[in-house]
Parts: C-alpha cells; structure tokens; sequence
C-alpha cells in the first residue's frame, strides 16, 4: 500500500472522516438557523466524536495484544488520545448546559458500545435500536448542542425542533446504506431494516424519508433561497447513494461518499456565504 493510501486508510479508520461529518452538520445547523459560529464548540463536537466513535470500534481490540504490533493501530490509539485531551481542554470553554447535554449523548454512546445488562448485552445488540440510538445522538450533538450554546433565549424553538426532527431523518437515511451494506454480516438479532424488511423496501423507505425532510423544509424555508436550493441538491445526492446502495459495495462507498456528504453539505453553505 502506498503512502497516500495509507493515510488515507488512517483518515478512515481513525474516524477523522465520520468526526468531520459530524462537525459540519454541526455547521449546518448554525447556518440555518442563523446561530453564531463558535470554534470551541466545533473543536469540541470533532474531537469527542473521534473519542467516542474510536473507543466504540476498537475497545475490544484494545484489550488484546495485537494494538501493541499493529502500525495502524497505534496511530489510532494516539489519534484517540490526543483527542481525549482535546475534549478535556475544550470542555472549559463550553456553557455549563451543553456539557450536561454532551455528557448525556456520550453516555448513550458508551452504552452503544459496553453491556449495560448482567446478559452483557449493549444498546447495539437490543433488536430494531440501532439506527434509533445512532439518529439521536447524531441529531443531537449537530442540532441540540449549538442550540444550547447559543442559549435557548436567543432562538425561537419551533426552529430547533424542525432542524432536529428533520437531523434525525435525514441521518437514520444516511445509515441505510452501511447497514444494506452490513446486510449478511450484521447478527440477525440485531434488527437492522434491511433484516426487517429487504435491501429493496429499505431503499424506498429511505426515498420515504427523504420526502419527509423536504416537506419540513419547505415549512422551515418556504422561499426558494440559496440554502433551500443546497438542501434539495444534498438531498437528491442522498436519494442516490440510497438507490445505489447494494451488499456489494466498493470499499469506501458508505464511509467516504456516503458519510462526506454533510462535508459537502456545509462546504456548498459556506461558498454561498462568501458569494
């Protein structure tokens, strides 16, 4: 492997991507509902979402030998350390509210990942939550911390609650792909669509979905304006990757385009704020 594939490969496993996303959903959200930009607070949602995502993926290898001979695994470990440290620091410079709040959503996240039953059983291996549990924190890290840190006094809450149901849609359809992609390999205790109900019918529920968060937006943003016009092109672009979604998939179609596209999401937003 040549050393831009593995970078790149690192930029992927060590969930640099995924936190990325997560952040500028985060973007999203201030734009959208005019918010004030805070750095500390992007810096934060980063960092945490590599510590969680991290000790999620690869706290049962950490127990074993092979994170002390595996190259890429170091560097993961210390990617998730310095992240650590990171979210410590940066939890100074956060409301006292928005860190109960992050407190709150790191501990579903833990519970995602560790058993929380004397059966060891975790909130991913509870049948039909996963994509639930996954939605919510999404929604609410990228929609109810930015929130909080603009304090609930200066924004109109019907706003909020349109931008997090809308969130929690828009990412319970963003999963789709990985778990029709996850399709034969996921445990069938798990409950995941695509067992439920087909890698057909979970497309078009994902199409349903989709629908669903045009029609909120509609009511959120009744003007065709340039933010309207970058969500119905996100949301076509998702409808896409949804419809192209198959078991087979190229190694990077779900945990780089798929998940980049908030990426481009909040880039297209930020290019139509310098125009």
């Amino acid at each position: 492997m040549s050393l831009p594939s593995k970078i790149f490969d690192l930029y992927i496993k060590a969930s640099l991507h995924v936190a990325l996303a997560v952040t500028a959903f985060a973007y999203v959200t201030v734009q959208e509902l005019g918010l004030t930009h805070d750095v500390w607070l992007y810096g934060f949602i980063f960092s945490s979402t590599i510590l969680s995502y991290n000790l999620t993926k690869y706290i049962s290898v950490a127990a074993s030998d092979s994170i002390l001979t595996s190259p890429l695994l170091k560097w993961i470990g210390g990617i998730t350390a310095l992240s650590f440290l990171t979210t410590c620091v940066l939890l100074f410079y956060l409301p006292a509210d928005v860190i109960i709040a992050a407190l709150i959503f790191g501990s579903v996240t833990v519970a995602y990942a560790l058993p929380i039953s004397e059966e060891k059983k975790n909130l991913r291996n509870i049948y039909g939550i996963k994509i639930i549990v996954i939605a919510f924190v999404w929604a609410g890290v990228t929609v109810g911390l930015p929130v909080l840190n603009a304090g609930l006094e200066s924004v109109e809450m019907t706003n909020p609650l349109y931008e997090g149901i809308q969130r929690l849609l828009f990412v319970s359809v963003l999963i789709l792909p990985f778990d029709i992609r996850d399709y034969r390999s996921d445990d069938p205790t798990l409950g995941t669509l695509p067992q439920l109900l087909g890698v057909n019918k979970t497309r078009i529920l994902g199409l349903i979905l989709l629908s669903v968060c045009l029609v909120i937006e509609w009511v959120q943003n009744p003007e065709v304006s340039g933010s309207f016009l970058i969500f119905f092109f996100m949301t076509i672009l998702t409808a896409v990757m949804v419809r192209r979604s198959m078991v087979k998939q190229s190694a990077y179609f779900a945990s780089f385009w798929v998940e980049g596209i908030p990426i481009g999401w909040a880039l297209l937003l930020y290019l139509i704020e310098l125009i």
